[in-house]
């Protein structure tokens, strides 16, 4: 990537989307584009037609998702599913139509079977049953990378996909509710020991 490339990170506020957009900050990068929800609903293709159209950029990164932990997934998969779909293909599809170079679009863990060998290899995806928890959520990645793929093999795209896992750090959420299990135990440690409490509820 050259330095004044059109960057793209949708989901620049988010853990690693944020990590991303620092890091290319701290390289040197001068033409970074980022747009909160309120700006840009990337679940609304014709917003997301306006901007790729307008702005052009040259490489995309795909960070934004509807994401959360286990009851998040569990008490919504109607919405994990169907806001991750929408999101992932409309950044796809106009990535494509409007002449981005490159793109990378960021998966999860969880597209690999509940009962994968460990360590997890590549060849697992899609070779058993998913963790029904965050199924919904598991299966909208996993045809986001698909499409990537499909966009490689019929266009010749540079569109690949990434599966950052466990992660955490600045931009997290620490919700009790909707967080990832790493976030939220990081969260009861931190109130235990301000609290002074002796033990620790997991």
């Amino acid at each position: 990537m050259k330095k004044d490339d059109a960057i793209f990170i949708a989901g620049h506020r988010g853990l690693v989307g944020s990590a991303i957009l620092r890091r290319l900050e701290a390289e040197g990068f001068t033409r970074l584009l980022t747009r909160t929800r309120g700006e840009l609903d990337l679940t609304n293709s014709a917003a997301a037609d306006e901007f790729f159209a307008r702005e052009k950029p040259a490489v995309v990164v795909v960070a934004a998702a509807k994401v959360g932990g286990i009851k998040a997934n569990s008490d919504r998969p109607v919405e994990f599913l169907i806001d991750n779909l929408q999101i992932q293909n409309n950044l796809i599809r106009a990535a494509h139509e409007n002449g981005a170079g490159k793109l990378l679009f960021l998966g999860s863990s969880c597209i690999y079977p509940k009962l994968a060998p460990q360590p997890i290899p590549e060849s697992a995806l899609l070779g058993g049953p998913l963790e029904p928890t965050n199924e919904a959520y598991a299966i909208a990645k996993i045809a986001g990378i698909k499409l990537c793929q499909a966009y490689a093999r019929e266009y010749g795209a540079n569109f690949i996909s990434g599966m950052p896992t466990n992660l955490y750090g600045p931009n997290d959420n620490f919700d009790l509710e909707t967080s990832h299990v790493l976030a939220a135990l990081l969260r009861k440690a931190h109130e235990a020991k301000e609290s002074g409490a002796r033990e620790l509820v997991v």
